[in-house]
């Protein structure tokens, strides 16, 4: 089998590195900068500092402060209205996944004709974009470093992916002091959202050497990191090593995909407003359950690394089983509760999220084990107890 392996063009990382924004758009032969954040982040002053970059390079700018937490066609559409209106000529995403979605998507729309809804699927973008600057404010999504924008079908709340290699942006920010400011329960979704990652790309039918290396690194340094993030955000340290973990992880997944945490997780009600990171923790220790019969080698490293032990003298198969146990732990100390009833979803919601979960191909074609709706259902209603 033949692989390609994809990248952004580059990264500037390092605390402090958010004031290179200015400089990078010269770079890009850029002269007028759409910022892309959400209300949220607008509220809490951290685009200044991208301001005041752009300031000091004498680059026109415009605030976009509207991103949704669930972007969809009408709110992508009002985004890259706004940006030809102002004349763009880059995007600067800042925040959470949302945003950085939001960037993509826009980016699509003021290059190409509308409806974003037919750029839906894999390489369905039909040529290159605005240049994409991304500054990621939370460590968990991995967008920074993916050329996947992820929105919500505005009809049936399904979460759907626009994949196209012209989304890769074209010059990435890790800044950790502009993570310092997330509150814990944000820090332990996103950063066990980034661990789900890299895991599901490292057991995954698409995983190679060079991806197994970026998602082995992501899952040591979330392992490392996110207990000590979590219970002192302003430690930089661990601040720096999960916005690394994030960006390793969408690294490594932007070239295999996920599995079926990540297709359970896109397929629950929008209607119940969970955050897709607090998602993908709770789903992640069912669908390890599912899936480390199909690769217990690996899962046996993924359990070895969440309990910071060395248990190759243990049968693989009981390894690879500890990684359930592994992560509800990892869980517990975060104060999240598994499972997906504890949160609002009810028997009623099973079905269509099953339905949903086996129609997401990109995502099941990559998971170790083969899934249908029967099963997915199955594996859902064992776990609702």
């Amino acid at each position: 089998m033949i692989y390609t392996l994809n990248a952004v063009k580059k990264v500037v990382h390092g605390a402090g590195s958010i004031k290179e924004v200015g400089k990078q758009v010269l770079a890009l032969g850029a002269k007028r900068a759409f910022i892309v954040t959400d209300p949220g982040l607008a509220a809490l002053g951290l685009h200044k500092g991208v301001e005041e970059s752009l300031a000091a390079s004498d680059i026109p700018f415009f605030l976009f402060d509207k991103a949704e937490l669930e972007p969809n066609a009408t709110s992508i559409q009002s985004c890259a209205d706004k940006a030809k209106e102002f004349k763009a000529d880059i995007i600067i995403g800042l925040g959470g996944g949302s945003a950085l979605d939001t960037s993509k998507a826009a980016a699509v729309l003021i290059s190409h004709p509308a409806p974003i809804t037919q750029y839906f699927g894999l390489q369905m973008v039909p040529g290159p974009c605005l240049p994409i600057i991304s500054i990621p404010t939370t460590a968990g999504t991995g967008s920074e470093m993916t050329s996947i924008s992820v929105l919500t079908n505005n009809e049936t709340g399904a979460k759907l992916g626009i994949v196209s290699d012209y989304l890769y942006s074209s010059v990435v920010i890790l800044d950790p002091t502009v993570t310092t400011g997330l509150p814990p329960h944000v820090t332990a979704m996103t950063g066990v959202d980034a661990f789900v990652h890299a895991m599901e790309s490292f057991v995954g039918k698409a995983a190679t050497p060079f991806t197994d290396a970026l998602n082995l690194q992501a899952m040591k340094l979330v392992a490392k990191s996110i207990r000590k993030a979590y219970v002192n955000g302003g430690d930089i340290q661990a601040r720096e090593n999960m916005l690394y973990a994030s960006a390793l992880a969408g690294f490594g997944f932007g070239n295999t995909q996920n599995g079926i945490i990540h297709a359970i997780g896109t397929s629950v009600p929008s209607a119940l407003k969970l955050p897709h990171g607090f998602l993908m923790a709770v789903i992640a220790p069912m669908g390890v359950a599912f899936n480390y019969m199909a690769n217990p080698e690996k899962y046996a490293i993924v359990a070895d690394i969440l309990n910071d032990c060395d248990t190759s003298h243990m049968p693989v198969l009981e390894r690879a089983e500890s990684c359930i146990d592994a992560f509800e732990t990892l869980l517990v100390d975060l104060d999240i509760i598994s499972g997906l009833a504890p949160h609002g979803v009810k028997e009623a919601d099973l079905e269509g999220i099953a339905e949903r979960a086996a129609a997401a191909k990109r995502l099941i074609d990559n998971n170790p084990r083969p899934a249908n709706k029967n099963q997915i259902l199955k594996l859902l209603k064992e776990h609702m107890a």
